[in-house]
């Protein structure tokens, strides 16, 4: 097998002059071509030459812009990440001039009506009046339908937004915080985890805010004040600067939304959603509160007869509540200590190496594809961590496309784990196929000398979830970049992986990827897997009252009038919603990536879909979790869809009925069967 004739277009080896000069010319060409498109006369329009001819250029020079954007999230080189978000700045604001441009709406409607008039419309595929829809919809929603004055505003409107969003998240991205603590300061840790820091002039343990050393002081540290320490660092963590960018874009969402006709920023980001408006949303996040309200509250009593008894034990005062740095912590004592779930003894089971292998042969065999490793001399890559694969398909051997899996933590990266489509797949004008290209971005636990990566169980669940949406992308037959992928609902992107997290909890499929990391045949022990499927629901309720304390912020944020205090309804909501109170002088919006990156008045999707997932994966129940023919319908019907068709009627047709919410209560123990 050989991709010698599908080359992959993404550029990870500019440097700083080699980005600027890549995004200058890509702005030059899509200039070219805007302007061949709007300089055809108004009778010689037709589908191929205006809506076929803009929706190639959407996506023609997607690689040649993953190449200028992408630095800012994976590389090493602080120069090349500025360079990069000075990029994708511009970018993003030449891409605002292009949806706002009025001569390119009128080329679009001219060739809608010249359609229409002849007679042509009504014969057309579905597929292509889909993409004259939205394509014309989205013009309208960039505000081609007002006046020129309140066009202009808002283009100046869209142009800042952008502009806080990008420093936004290169404030988190950037961020270097570091704490400091005695070895006695960070008991409970085991010694593996503080081999892995390292140590300040004093001799003390440095931590910094990346997840595989957050998380771990937070869930096994026995020093309430370390935890508490961590706890306020994160949740003061840009808050001067991202609270200000933040509060501004919110203020700037309400004027672009009344611009625009709609009420507020969350109905004008809900019109093309599954959920299609606030009030829908505020309903599905109350219902969902008030049916875990009284199994969440349970979830707490049980963390604070721990905490009670745990003080006791350690003569300390107990203050009778749980705080925020208190629940990760009880969780895992109360799943050690009532389940026998030991995160470092299952850990050991999980080195990066078993996992992969297993998880690679699990999507292989249910999607029906093969994934091939490619020679670290053949690779084109951004850091040498980083491993590149081919994927083909099984049955008919035809090259699919490539992934990367970049997995380790370093400074300056994406601080969480994504999915990012560094090269859409869609079909060029001339037929030839764009195969689609996606990285993994992930901070797992780094290999030290005497141990490789040992994930924790929900880092083993991550990675099956950010790697479904690699498959989202790797599976598209869109014809479409504006379909390809994951570019569906964003209240449905997230159902497909969160679909799959549930392989995580299945026993063959838990042996099947589990190896002790000193003797790789030696899978997880019946007695902790048992463990581990009997804890599976624990505090689940209560979790997802954390996930709908993020949701109903975001909505609240978002339907608000005049200025919000973010960190007055970030405590708000914490104490009422998620059961613990935020520290005084925090304020974890400005730490909420999401929020301006991409799922504004739409966090809120994560629960929504986790609906529709857990009812898919009923299918997968009922024929075996490895059963390819479901696996193929899968893939068919919801991977390779994309966006070309409404997701409800997707759903529906892998399901065969209409959705149900009670899959998902008895998923979570909130209700049983």
């Amino acid at each position: 097998m050989s991709t010698a004739n599908y080359p992959n277009l993404l550029r990870f080896d500019l440097n700083a002059k080699e980005i600027e000069s890549t995004s200058d010319g890509v702005i030059q060409k899509v200039k070219d071509r805007l302007q061949h498109l709007v300089s055809i006369e108004k009778d010689n329009r037709n589908f191929e030459n205006t809506f076929a001819e803009f929706a190639e250029m959407e996506g023609y020079y997607s690689p040649q812009i993953s190449s200028c954007y992408f630095p800012s999230y994976v590389s090493s080189s602080k120069e090349l990440r500025d360079a990069a978000t000075a990029a994708n700045k511009k970018i993003d604001m030449f891409f605002i001039d292009v949806y706002t441009r009025e001569d390119v709406y009128r080329a679009l409607v001219e060739c809608k009506e010249n359609l229409q008039k002849s007679g042509v419309f009504s014969k057309m595929r579905a597929i292509d009046l889909r993409l004259i829809e939205k394509t014309i919809e989205e013009f309208e929603r960039n505000g081609l339908a007002l006046d020129a004055e309140r066009r202009a505003k808002l283009k100046e409107i869209k142009q800042k937004l952008s502009e806080k969003s990008i420093e936004f998240q290169q404030n988190l991205n950037e961020d270097l915080t570091k704490l400091y603590f005695s070895k006695e300061e960070l008991e409970g840790l085991p010694d593996d985890f503080l081999e892995s820091l390292t140590k300040n002039d004093e001799g003390k343990y440095t931590v910094s805010l990346k997840y595989p050393e957050l998380f771990p002081v937070l869930e096994q540290c026995k020093v309430a004040e370390t935890r508490k320490k961590m706890e306020f660092a994160n949740g003061t963590k840009c808050i001067k600067q991202n609270t200000v960018l933040l509060e501004d874009v919110i203020l700037l969402r309400q004027e672009e939304s009344k611009l625009l006709g709609f009420k507020n920023h969350a109905d004008f980001n809900l019109a093309p959603k599954m959920a299609k408006n606030s009030e829908n949303v505020m309903k599905f996040l109350t219902d969902l509160t008030q049916k875990l309200d009284e199994p969440s509250k349970k979830d707490i009593q049980i963390l604070l007869k721990a905490k009670e008894a745990d003080c006791n034990e350690r003569k300390e005062p107990f203050d009778g509540k749980i705080n925020v740095w208190d629940w990760r912590y009880y969780e895992q004592f109360l799943l050690q200590k009532d389940y026998q779930v030991n995160q470092d003894e299952i850990k050991e089971y999980f080195p990066m190496e078993k996992v992969t292998e297993g998880l690679l042969d699990i999507y292989q065999q249910v999607l029906s594809l093969k994934f091939v490793k490619m020679e670290k001399e053949k690779t084109h890559v951004w850091h040498e961590d980083v491993h590149q694969y081919e994927v083909y398909d099984r049955e008919t051997t035809e090259f699919v496309g490539h992934f990367y899996l970049d997995l380790f933590p370093r400074d300056g990266k994406y601080g969480h784990a994504a999915e990012f489509d560094v090269q859409k797949g869609f079909i060029l004008k001339d037929g030839t196929k764009r195969h689609p290209a996606a990285a993994m971005v992930a901070n797992f636990t780094k290999p030290t000398a005497t141990k490789p990566s040992l994930l924790k169980m929900d880092e083993v669940v991550t990675y099956f979830h950010e790697f479904g949406h690699v498959m989202h992308e790797l599976c598209t037959k869109s014809q479409y970049y504006r379909f390809a992928g994951t570019r569906v609902e964003q209240d449905f992107v997230e159902a497909p992986s969160q679909m799959l997290e549930n392989w995580c909890y299945d026993r063959e499929i838990l042996r099947k990827i589990s190896g002790h990391f000193k003797d790789l045949s030696k899978t997880l022990p019946d007695e902790l897997l048992n463990n581990i499927l009997r804890s599976k629901y624990f505090l689940e309720p209560l979790k997802n009252r954390r996930q709908l304390h993020f949701g109903t912020f975001d909505m609240l944020a978002h339907t608000a009038e005049g200025k919000v205090d973010s960190a007055a309804l970030w405590h708000k909501c914490m104490k009422e919603i998620a059961l613990t109170e935020s520290q005084p002088g925090t304020n974890g919006a400005a730490g909420f990536g999401h929020l301006l990156g991409g799922y504004s008045a739409g966090y809120y999707g994560y629960l929504y879909s986790k609906v529709f997932s857990s009812d898919m994966f009923i299918r997968f129940q009922e024929a075996g979790l490895l059963n390819s023919a479901v696996g193929k319908s899968y893939r068919d019907l919801i991977l390779a869809t994309g966006g070309t068709k409404d997701s409800m009627e997707v759903l529906v047709q892998f399901l065969g009925r209409n959705p149900d919410v009670n899959a998902f209560l008895i998923e979570i123990g909130a209700v049983t069967k």
